[in-house]
């Protein structure tokens, strides 16, 4: 299968399963599914509340002749999780739910901190908190490293920072990022992103390659020319929707390529990906779409179909910092790490903290009735 060279000398397939938004039985199908059409990269992540049922479908494809090392497994820290003496501990939970000994490549989720039990993806302050010192964060690396001096992950990497970010982490590592996965497609090309990612030996893995299912931007059908009016009001369009189908799978310069190649408006899309050198994390439940959405590797896009694509505006990031997409399962993936030790600690500091306050009270009510 067609792949790419890592820093540490092992490839990544080009084209993965993502998982996010996969819930039980349909999860478990659909990795069974994508492993059966020959996809061998699988992105997961504890937040997602599904490690478990991937691990039934991997350990279902070993059963039946599948080899551990011929799958690249990617799961994430999440932020509630990131504290140095429990990043060992995360990583055993979703090795323990995948049923794996290793992690092919373990990313921090998310390049901030935030409270243990904080379930939002991403946290509400990230904007706010990713502008503090980025001590914790150095120390949270620092436990990142140990892991793959410990053969438990055999890479790591990071998801969703900025370039000023990943040059933070550049200063102090001792091991430089494998992966930095991001939201990448037509409409968020980030080419900064992927220039300096590139420059600095550190792959590009894109999620949310097709957009967010369930989101939709309002475009010009095929055919109507797209005046400034009609882009101005492309900006603010981005709203809840019934579709599965991705914004940018409608517009016109995607189907008119998908129309003359006889491809599918998702595969022009991720071959797009491929060819701009990036692996690419489609996501779908349906076994048709999860085998469409593979077949991109044995053609390609002319020059000027590819620098169409490439070109697209306006661009437009779909998940920010300040939003959630929260799914009941990832509620529970999160309560599954904060242990009772924990859980008595921040109830200790709750219960000093209210009697702190109530002394203060208490003397400022003696002070007003000495006046009386």
């Amino acid at each position: 299968m067609e792949g790419y060279k890592l820093n540490t000398g092992a490839t990544i397939p080009a084209v993965g399963l993502g998982t996010w938004q996969a819930d039980g039985s349909p999860c478990q199908a659909a990795v069974a599914a994508a492993l059966k059409v020959g996809y061998r990269l699988v992105d997961c992540a504890h937040l997602y509340g599904n490690e478990r049922e991937v691990g039934y479908a991997l350990s279902e494809a070993f059963a039946g002749g599948l080899k551990r090392e011929e799958v690249f497994i990617t799961s994430k820290l999440w932020c509630t999780t990131g504290a140095p003496k429990r990043v060992a501990e995360s990583v055993q939970i979703s090795l323990k739910n995948l049923g794996l000994t290793y992690l092919d490549l373990y990313l921090l989720h998310w390049p901030v901190l935030a409270p243990l039990g904080d379930a939002t993806d991403p946290p509400p302050r990230a904007a706010d908190m990713m502008k503090k010192p980025l001590r914790r964060l150095e120390e949270t690396w620092r436990a990142m490293e140990k892991l793959v001096e410990q053969r438990v992950v055999r890479a790591i990497g990071v998801s969703n920072l900025t370039v000023s970010q990943i040059q933070t982490i550049l200063s102090f590592c001792k091991i430089v990022p494998a992966v930095h996965q991001a939201e990448l497609h037509p409409y968020w090309r980030q080419d900064e992103m992927v220039k300096f990612c590139q420059a600095k030996g550190i792959h590009l893995l894109a999620h949310t390659p097709l957009g967010i299912p369930g989101r939709r931007l309002e475009v010009a059908p095929v055919g109507e020319e797209k005046s400034q009016e009609s882009q101005a009001a492309l900006l603010p369009s981005l709203s809840r929707s019934r579709s599965v189908h991705a914004p940018m799978l409608k517009t016109t310069t995607i189907k008119e390529i998908a129309e003359r190649l006889n491809k599918t408006s998702a595969q022009v899309i991720l071959r797009w990906g491929v060819q701009r050198g990036t692996s690419v994390l489609p996501r779908s439940l349906r076994p048709d779409r999860i085998a469409t959405n593979f077949d991109i590797l044995s053609w390609s896009l002319s020059d000027e179909d590819w620098n169409a694509v490439n070109s697209m505006e306006p661009q437009l990031q779909l998940i920010e910092g300040n939003h959630s997409y929260l799914q009941d399962s990832a509620l529970q993936a999160v309560e599954e790490t904060e242990d009772n030790e924990v859980l008595t600690r921040k109830k200790q500091v709750r219960q000093k903290r209210r009697k702190a306050r109530m002394a203060v009270r208490c003397k400022c009510f003696d002070e007003l009735r000495a006046l009386i």
